[in-house]
């Protein structure tokens, strides 16, 4: 299970629990963001956890700070608290300073633009320049901001980096692998948050709706339904589990967290669809209503699903990877976490 003890986690889980109940979300989707939610997670300095203690940070323990990122993923939190996280580690280990505001980021691609997750509300946006292996911070504010397709309720913002002239930039010795560890340990924290709530919702509905006379949780087929649903669910949370275990481990030299990283986004992706489908249907009517909150969870599920590549995506890669490696260092990996060719 993630670690949810503890300052950070437990900080966190107050704040979400007292200034993001259920109509938060909805009122952040109409337009009315939460600058009080945002306001006390600055003032706690949460956005600095994984920031070093010289450069104006914490240094939080890792899996505290996981913790905090789950409480945010259940409450289906509608600011960018893990984005500035994840933007804010990268510009600590470049030894730059970490922005000042909320934050988001994008690892540099084929093309010279990047879609930006909160790229609407986020003040600052991290780039990982693979090529030249740099950090730079860019300015979002007032910056022309052009629409992207996005699945998530939050929303996302393309970004043309060729137009803007970095605020700060520096060189950094992690490699591209590092920033993908992180970033889909974090998505798979999340989504094995968001999964446990959904079916948390899902369990209470159909146990209180009835039809002809009994509820719905009595029915054979309701009943196969939720039990492969908590079964991938189980399965989701286990798999980000051990990927934060290992990022956790190798915080010194993240690319080792890779594999687990990548192997949680692969099994959690999966489960999504086996997931997200029963949770709807089970629902009926309800469940693909706006006022029902459901869609909060499930649409965000799909989007960090996608983010930085789906499962086929990341399947592929893994797979071309392990093809040439021998089963004795697979067998290894798979048994102690210590990947060969990490």
């Amino acid at each position: 299970m993630i670690n949810t003890e503890g300052m950070v986690a437990e900080t966190a889980a107050k704040i979400f629990n007292d200034l993001c109940d259920r109509e938060v979300p909805h009122k952040a989707e109409a337009g009315e963001y939460p600058a009080a939610l945002w306001d006390a997670i600055y003032e706690n300095g949460l956005h600095l956890a994984w920031v070093s203690e010289d450069n104006g940070g914490f240094n939080a323990d890792y899996g505290e700070v996981f913790g905090a990122i789950w409480a945010s993923a259940q409450a289906a939190s509608p600011v960018p608290f893990a984005e500035t996280l994840i933007a804010n580690w990268m510009l600590d280990r470049a030894g730059l300073a970490p922005a000042d505001g909320s934050a988001s980021f994008a690892l540099s691609g084929p093309q010279p633009s990047a879609v930006i997750p909160f790229g609407a509300h986020a003040d600052k946006i991290v780039l990982f320049d693979s090529p030249h292996n740099e950090i730079a911070l860019f300015d979002n504010r007032g910056a022309d901001l052009v629409p992207a397709e996005a699945l998530s309720p939050d929303g996302a913002t393309r970004i043309i980096f060729s137009g803007h002239v970095a605020e700060q930039s520096a060189q950094t010795n992690l490699s591209r692998r590092a920033f993908e560890a992180l970033i889909l340990t974090v998505r798979a924290v999340q989504m094995a948050a968001a999964m446990e709530k959904a079916l948390g919702l899902t369990l209470d509905y159909v146990s209180t709706r009835e039809q002809f006379g009994r509820p719905l949780s009595k029915f054979q087929a309701i009943q196969q339904q939720l039990a492969v649903a908590a079964s991938e669910t189980a399965a989701a949370t286990m798999a980000a589990t051990q990927a934060a275990s290992a990022f956790t481990r190798h915080k010194d030299n993240p690319e080792k967290a890779w594999h687990e990283a990548v192997i949680a986004k692969v099994q959690i992706g999966h489960s999504v669809e086996a997931v997200t489908e029963p949770f709807h249907q089970v629902h009926g009517a309800m469940g693909y209503t706006q006022e029902y909150d459901l869609h909060h969870y499930t649409r965000r599920l799909w989007a960090w699903r996608d983010g930085l590549g789906n499962e086929h995506h990341w399947s592929k890669i893994l797979g071309a990877e392990l093809a040439v490696t021998s089963p004795d260092e697979i067998w290894k990996g798979v048994t102690t976490g210590q990947w060969i060719a990490s």
